[in-house]
């Protein structure tokens, strides 16, 4: 028996080399060389196949154009009429007051994937291209993991089902009924997972930012294209300006008032008494001299 085995072995030795030599030989044939056991990498790579399909793309567009309006309403038609829509969008006019000194605004496109490179081309001929980027994401593997767990999970489902209906006791069609409800909450996840990457992957999203800039090439901007309304809004606000300082006057003259009436009792009383005083005064330096001149006389007697 042992004999028997070793020329067993050996010939199994033997015929797999004359069958790797075999294949070495076919391949050089063919002008190629490749190995008798095949590589993990190799086998991996050959398990999850490249899928085209399972593509989510994706664009940024910055644009310069000279008529805001005119080019937001371009693209937003274009958008519907190559079947997609306006997921999002936004503007912001030119506002002194609010300090934006030019029209600039938003779009969040949702085209078919198909039409998503010749609308990223299109959008960028209606204006002066600023930047403009793509990007991809392959969802291959992601794809058919969630699928390959979303079919395990259904047929789980079919089985607890099966032994819902063969259950003879409460105790065990509650612990069924239990496990089925969070296969099913994991389905309907799952489900929802997979429906999304299907809308994604039928409708690319680009994302447009316009800015509104006359380029100088193409137009005049000059400084005395507005200088009567720039005058008149200067006159007004000189106007105002007075106004504003009289208004103010005519309050500070109210509220000074009552210490004006203060102000004025303590200066009357002041000259009251000063007159007082003066007075006195006065009637002393006429006393005085006819003290003197009585006296004067009384001497000579």
């Amino acid at each position: 028996m042992i004999v028997t085995g070793g020329c067993f072995s050996g010939a199994t030795q033997e015929n797999s080399k004359t069958a790797t030599d075999e294949s070495m030989v076919t391949d050089q044939a063919s002008g190629e060389t490749t190995n008798a056991v095949p590589t993990p990498e190799a086998t991996a790579n050959a398990n999850v196949p490249f899928d085209t399909s399972k593509i989510i793309y994706s664009g940024n567009i910055s644009l310069n154009t000279e008529d805001y309006q005119n080019t937001f309403a371009k693209i937003s038609s274009y958008a519907v009429e190559i079947g997609g829509f306006v997921q999002d969008s936004g503007s912001n006019y030119a506002s002194e007051q609010a300090g934006v000194q030019a029209n600039s605004g938003y779009l969040t496109l949702r085209v078919p994937s198909a039409k998503f490179s010749e609308a990223m081309t299109q959008i960028q001929t209606w204006g002066s291209p600023i930047s403009a980027n793509v990007s991809s994401t392959n969802i291959s593997q992601q794809y058919q993991d969630v699928q390959a767990q979303l079919n395990n999970l259904k047929i789980e489902e079919g089985r607890l089902l099966e032994y819902l209906k063969q259950a003879t006791n409460v105790t065990d069609m509650l612990a069924i009924e239990s496990e089925l409800n969070r296969v099913r909450t994991e389905i309907d996840s799952l489900t929802s997972t997979i429906k999304n990457w299907d809308i994604e992957m039928a409708y690319s999203t680009i994302y447009v930012s316009l800015y509104e800039k006359r380029l100088s090439s193409t137009a005049v901007n000059s400084p005395f294209s507005e200088i009567f309304a720039k005058i008149g809004e200067g006159f007004v606000t000189s106007i105002n300006l007075i106004l504003y300082i009289i208004a103010f006057l005519v309050v500070l003259i109210f509220r000074l008032i009552p210490f004006a009436v203060i102000a004025g009792l303590g200066f009357f009383i002041f000259i009251k008494i000063r007159k007082k005083v003066k007075d006195k005064k006065n009637h002393r330096r006429q006393i005085e001299p006819n003290k003197k001149e009585d006296e004067k006389t009384d001497g000579e007697n």
